[in-house]
């Protein structure tokens, strides 16, 4: 396991993640409608912005949360959103949640895919840092390593609790 890829792929196994290379937009939308069965998809407000074609190509099964209320997203089969950055070492997204509506998708989805692009993987946590450092103005930023987990109630490990119940990072090749 010499190239990056594979190791982030490992880390992020080890965390409860699934994995996908992809080679575009259209088969991240395949692959959500897909894991959505019957249900809609939503997509955070931002992405629905930067990337119009992607949620035009979910159709009539796209949902893009513009209240900001939780009802909005709450209990959604699948969530969409974008990452900046991942991290080889711990299999961790840094997701940018500077819109509500981003993080109502990021919490409150059944499952959740995180688009990165596949040139946009850090070696550490330290990286992670100097990137962050070199940002213009504040924000709301977190590390998703892996689904939600919690071992709060009675010592037991307990999936899904408090956010999604499945996490997949998609590598995007074609960005």
């Amino acid at each position: 396991m010499n190239d990056v890829h594979d190791q982030f792929t490992a880390a992020a196994e080890l965390a409860g993640s699934r994995v996908h290379r992809l080679p575009g937009w259209t088969e991240v939308a395949e692959l959500a409608l897909d894991l959505a069965t019957d249900g809609h998809v939503v997509v955070g407000p931002t992405l629905a912005g930067t990337h119009k074609a992607f949620a035009d190509a979910l159709g009539n099964r796209v949902r893009v949360p513009v209240s900001g209320s939780p009802a909005e997203v709450a209990d959604a089969p699948v969530g969409v959103m974008h990452c900046p950055l991942a991290v080889v070492e711990t299999g961790s997204t840094l997701v940018s949640e500077h819109m509500l509506g981003d993080r109502l998708v990021s919490m409150l989805s059944r499952t959740l895919l995180q688009i990165v692009a596949s040139s946009a993987l850090v070696a550490s946590l330290d990286d992670v840092g100097e990137w962050l450092s070199a940002q213009q103005g504040a924000g709301y930023w977190a590390l998703v390593t892996g689904p939600s987990r919690t071992a709060d109630i009675e010592r037991s490990l307990t999936i899904g609790v408090q956010g999604p119940q499945e996490n997949h990072v998609i590598l995007l090749e074609g960005t």
